[in-house]
This record gives C-alpha cells, structure tokens and sequence, in this order.
C-alpha cells in the first residue's frame, strides 16, 4: 500500500464522525437552540435540519478528499489544490453553522412567519 492510499483511507475514517453529528443533528439529539430566546419547536427542528445538512456536506468535503488522494497521491501539484480546496470549503461550512446559530438564537431566522 502506497502512503497516499494509507492517507485517503484515513481522511475517509475522519469523515465518519461528522455523518455521525449530522444523524444526531437531524434526530434532535444534540441541544444546539437550548437556551435561545423564543424558539419555537419548529424553528429548532429547521435549526438542527440545517446544521446536520451543513455538517453532512462536511464528511462528503472529506470523502472527496479521500477520493482524490487515492487518485492524484502522486502528483503533488493537484494534491496541494485539493487540500487548499478542502481548507476553503470546510472553513466555509463552518462558518455557515455559526452563523446559522446565532441568527437563530438572535431570531433573525430567514422566511419565519412566526
């Protein structure tokens, strides 16, 4: 087994704990809107359904990783892209979640007709 296949498998373990967030997102079990001022079920249901979307893309962000190290391993050029892509892209959807949290606990919660 060459390096860049022993890093792909592990870039593709380390995905499986953000799909694992993302079903206990979606299924409520982690209390994200506790503690928000006037949130409604409904609203921290659709809170909790964006953030294990977000959350999804991430550990799909981190399959495509896993997939291009074990395709360009060798070439170092694309691989340096991929990375900086990836970095890009999981500090991005990071920051989408914040955000997505403290608009909701502010209430400023986009199409709400609350």
């Amino acid at each position: 087994m060459q390096p860049h296949h022993l890093a792909a498998a592990v870039f593709a373990l380390l995905a499986l704990p953000a799909f694992v967030s993302a079903g206990w997102l979606r299924d409520g079990r982690v209390p994200v809107a506790r503690g928000a001022r006037g949130m409604t079920g409904r609203r921290r249901r659709a809170l909790d359904n964006r953030l294990a979307r977000l959350m999804h893309m991430v550990g799909v962000a981190m399959l495509a990783m896993a997939a291009g190290l074990a395709t360009w391993g060798g070439d170092q050029a694309r691989v340096a892209a991929l990375a900086v892509v990836l970095v890009v892209v999981v500090n991005g959807l990071a920051v989408a979640m914040l955000l997505s949290v403290l608009r909701a606990r502010r209430g400023d919660w986009p199409g709400d007709g609350d």
